[in-house]
């Protein structure tokens, strides 16, 4: 059952990335990181099909992790990648290569070997409301140093960094749906309605759906994605272990297989962000 909605969930947002970004593409570059590119995004009835996705998305992923940890639901989501890629190809009636879709499923499949050999073995749920909000903070911080270092770049460089930072507070919010998806069966609604915990979580997504939709709007969503796929889970499997206390599982060959699939990741990764380069300057 968690795989199931799990993959649904994955199926939802790489529709939704496909949309937004096609949408996102419209927008004049000094909107980015500006809010005046919600309210022009918000004009676009294919940006609100793709927020409507988003939607159905996120509530397949809050049933997921109910029942299933953060790092099992991640990995899954993870194969959005292929998904959002494929979206996108059919939007703007382009083909895929061969390379990028070897590259795309290479780097899918090294981050699940990763996050299978690391995975915790068990997860204390409960953790102070300080913890999150110091994390938050140094997580807006990172965001905010991301956005000047993007505003300031070649387009190429400006997805590939606003990606990172889009990852990055997407590792956050998912590890904290974790947390709101739990007291939402323990406490009900009214209860987790005014819980510091949601409220965080509704800032801290509203801050990532700005960035998200800036990257989007940087460049090729075959640069902006892959980053973006690769640094949420790694994102989410240090606040695992950091916030929610969890425990690795691994052996010392766990361990190894671990590192080397981290290091196909990211060559997948790097390989990709090259190809829509060289494109681009072609």
């Amino acid at each position: 059952m968690i795989y199931a909605l799990a993959t649904i969930s994955a199926l939802m947002f790489a529709l939704a990335t496909a949309l937004q970004h096609r949408s996102a593409q419209k927008a004049d570059q000094s909107k980015a990181m500006r809010p005046a590119l919600l309210f022009f995004l918000a004009l676009d009835p294919m940006w609100l099909l793709g927020i409507g996705a988003d939607i159905v998305g996120l509530f397949f992923q809050f049933a997921a992790l109910v029942k299933g940890s953060v790092l099992v639901v991640q990995a899954i989501l993870a194969i959005g990648l292929v998904f959002a890629l494929f979206f996108s190809a059919v939007l703007h009636s382009i083909r895929l290569k061969a390379s990028e879709l070897a590259l795309s499923v290479m780097t899918t499949l090294a981050l699940i070997g990763f996050l299978s050999f690391g995975a915790p073995a068990r997860s204390i749920d409960s953790s102070a409301f300080s913890s999150w909000l110091i994390l938050a903070v140094a997580t807006a911080l990172l965001t905010f140093v991301l956005g000047v270092v993007a505003i300031n770049s070649a387009p190429i460089r400006r997805t590939f960094v606003l990606g990172v930072a889009a990852g990055v507070l997407h590792g956050f919010t998912v590890s904290l749906s974790k947390v709101v998806s739990q007291n939402f069966v323990s406490m009900g609604l009214s209860r987790v309605a005014t819980d510091p915990h949601t409220w965080l979580l509704v800032i801290m997504g509203a801050v990532d759906i700005l960035v998200i939709q800036s990257a989007f709007q940087a460049g090729p969503l075959r640069v902006s994605l892959p980053i973006i796929s690769v640094t949420e889970p790694m994102v989410a499997f240090v606040i695992s272990i950091v916030v929610l206390h969890e425990s690795l599982s691994a052996t010392l060959y766990g361990k190894v297989v671990a590192i080397l699939a981290l290091m196909v990741m990211l060559a997948g990764v790097w390989g990709l962000a090259r190809i829509t380069a060289r494109e681009s300057l072609a």
